[in-house]
């Protein structure tokens, strides 16, 4: 774990200590995600872009025994019938 002080400037910014971002392979112009809970707890994450995120997804899918053509298929019968078209 890291632990690491910063202090937020009159226009509400702050530096992102270099060790955490490197750790997160944060370069200028990458986004961040703050995430604050119900204790005030925050916690900041890289933001993953969709497309990341859909073959994280499938990655994680293809650790289980699916077949995503079928999977692929139900979703369209369920959006079809959600919709009121036939399948």
């Amino acid at each position: 774990m890291i632990a690491k002080e910063a202090r937020v400037t009159s226009k509400g910014q702050v530096t992102i200590p270099k060790e955490i971002r490197e750790r997160l392979e944060l370069d200028a112009g990458t986004e961040i995600e703050f995430v604050l809970d119900d204790e005030g707890q925050i916690t900041v994450h890289r933001k993953r872009s969709t497309m990341a995120e859909l073959h994280a997804l499938r990655d994680r899918l293809a650790d289980h025994d699916i077949d995503l053509d079928e999977m692929r298929a139900a979703s369209k019968r369920a959006w079809a019938d959600q919709a009121g078209f036939e399948s």
